[in-house]
């Protein structure tokens, strides 16, 4: 029983961290796509921070996975 529960709770936290990064993906492709609009439309401060933004969202939906599993490694804990 307790393995069942574990094993599904193991598949849900799964699932949840694939659905974070996929939302993750769209929302930095959509603030690279607008803030280069505005980039070249003349909205030069405005397109650039959410550029900028953009980048440190991608920074940390895309490391984040890798930090965790890194320090899982480090502590010999899965985190």
């Amino acid at each position: 029983r307790n393995v069942a529960e574990a094993r599904d709770l193991v598949d849900a936290a799964q699932s949840a961290q694939t659905m974070f990064n996929r939302i993750g993906v769209a929302a930095i492709s959509i603030g690279f796509t607008v803030g280069g609009i505005l980039y070249a439309i003349g909205a030069s401060m405005i397109g650039r921070m959410l550029m900028i933004s953009g980048a440190i969202g991608a920074v940390a939906v895309l490391g984040a996975p890798s930090v965790m599993n890194l320090l899982g490694k480090v502590f010999g804990a899965s985190l």
